[in-house]
């Protein structure tokens, strides 16, 4: 017999033999046994068993996680909360709301602020994962630049980017060609918030392009998925290393140093100092105690991109959408902007606000009918006792959430809550019993959230919002395209919508 035949048969005796496969039959068994277990503990003797939920979900974790690695995570919660009312329970420690109060239980003021669940290994050196303490620095740095006053001064540099995007979409216009309104959206805000943060913009209205910086931080939003079933079953965090793409690897560190190389240029820029923006802020009180490093700059800088940019992208798509399936809608927030200025450069901040509400009305419609984020912010229960949230006694350390879409899109708080109607949001449907929106449960829209952690960028974000729309329906009359008919309603989700293009067709508004 030859070595490799001796050698292959040494092995099949080892893969077949009765003690080899009788350890790994118990193996198994006590793997199914452990699973069974838990899923039997989880659906009858858990303190969360009396809440009402998906009880395959609750049981068998990993069902969860395939709903979300396809995109259909949130389209199945909403479906849960039809079938079994406003409070769910969604796994062995989480419960989903889609109440008012739960928002204000969970994120309001007057209580102690319950930690958030990461998605990522926690950082407190940015906003959005701080402690409380660093969180109430960040916060005082940010502050300024989200003043009325500032916001004010920040106007012409909007305006400049703004001009771009109108002069652009001019030019698809004339070529008759069709324009994806996703597209044009981001390359602007990204372009307008790369500007007020970093002191320059990232060149996409000027290249038609979205910038490596930004796409790389879209790359790192799609794993987060994977990120949270890593951290369900440690196994597969060593698995999901083995097989990641190297460069998939090194994108997160090209981010970071493509992030401290712009700052560190415009901290030295003397000639950018003093113009107003986010960094001029931050850099305020260099000198205090209480500064910033030169860590914290980076990491918030670049958290003011995203959600300064990505989320007004995401609505200005939804609420084109929406209008433009929405024929009545569209009619009147068009003529409600031309009738209200002589010309296009008196559109600005000011008389964006005061003389459009119904276009504001639009935005606010489009926030309920297309929220940024669709899914729900989760934050813990505290450990140290139980919590009431929403009139429901929870355990420590139970994950509670208000999920967006589910809340907005149910006929328990909105009056044909799938359907597109700005006046919901106007006086009268506010203060006449008649009106069928009269008892919808507008407290229960929260796109910016409530509390000591809500959206710094609110009124910017309204303001950038306004002032694109308005110049937009000033400037053109949109058609949608017939492959963007279903645009929202088949998308799916991850964290944030997965958008695909918005294609309209534009013509270029006659003005005598």
């Amino acid at each position: 017999m030859s070595f490799p035949e001796f050698q292959h048969i040494y092995h099949l005796h080892f893969i077949i033999s009765p003690g080899l496969a009788l350890v790994v039959g118990i193996a198994a068994g006590l793997f199914v046994l452990y699973t069974l277990t838990l899923a039997i503990y989880s659906i009858y003797f858990s303190p969360l068993r009396k809440i009402p939920g998906p009880k395959l979900w609750i049981a068998f974790p990993i069902l969860r996680h395939l709903a979300e690695f396809s995109g259909n995570m949130d389209r199945q919660i909403r479906a849960f909360h039809e079938t079994y009312g406003e409070v769910v329970r969604l796994a062995d420690d989480e419960v989903s709301f889609t109440t008012a109060k739960a928002w204000s239980d969970i994120h309001g003021h007057g209580h102690r602020q319950l930690p958030k669940v990461l998605q990522f290994e926690k950082d407190d050196s940015q906003i959005l994962q701080s402690n409380d303490f660093d969180h109430a620095r960040y916060r005082k740095a940010l502050s300024p630049a989200f003043s009325e006053k500032a916001l004010r001064d920040q106007e012409p540099l909007m305006k400049v980017h703004i001009d771009l995007l109108i002069e652009k979409l001019k030019d698809v216009a004339a070529s008759e060609s069709r324009a994806d309104m996703v597209q044009w959206y981001n390359l602007t805000t990204f372009d307008l918030i790369g500007d007020l943060a970093f002191g320059e913009p990232f060149r996409g209205l000027i290249d038609q392009k979205i910038h490596h910086w930004i796409a790389n931080i879209f790359l790192l939003v799609k794993l987060g998925p994977v990120v949270r079933a890593a951290r369900t079953y440690p196994l597969l965090t060593e698995l999901f290393g083995l097989f990641l793409p190297r460069d998939l690897r090194q994108s997160r560190e090209t981010q970071n140093e493509f992030s401290r190389s712009i700052v560190t240029n415009r901290i030295h820029n003397e000639a950018q100092h003093g113009r107003g923006d986010f960094m001029d802020s931050m850099l305020k009180h260099k000198d205090d105690k209480d500064a910033l490093t030169f860590k914290e700059l980076v990491a918030n800088a670049t958290v003011l991109i995203i959600a300064g940019s990505e989320t007004t992208a995401t609505l200005l798509s939804g609420v084109t959408y929406w209008l433009l399936k929405t024929p009545l809608a569209l009619k009147k927030v068009t003529e409600e902007v031309r009738s209200q200025f002589q010309s296009e450069q008196e559109i600005d901040f000011i008389h964006a606000s005061s003389r459009l509400p119904y276009m504001l009305a639009c935005l606010d419609e489009g926030l309920r009918r297309y929220p940024p984020v669709p899914t729900g912010i989760r934050r813990i229960t505290l450990p140290d006792g139980p919590s009431i949230i929403a009139g429901v006694e929870l355990p420590p350390n139970t994950k509670v959430a208000v999920h967006q879409s589910a809340a907005y899109w149910t006929d328990r708080n909105f009056y044909n809550a799938k359907s597109f109607h700005p006046e919901r949001w106007l006086a009268p449907a506010k203060e006449d019993p008649a009106s069928p929106f009269y008892n919808d449960n507008r407290s229960v829209l929260q796109p910016f959230h409530l509390g000591p952690r809500n959206c710094i960028g609110k009124n910017l974000a309204y303001n950038e919002m306004r002032l694109i729309l308005a110049r937009i329906l000033w400037n053109f009359d949109i058609e949608l395209c017939a492959e963007s008919e279903g645009w929202a309603e088949r998308q799916k989700s991850r964290t944030l919508w997965e958008k695909p293009p918005l294609w309209c067709r534009l013509k270029a508004r006659k003005v005598e």
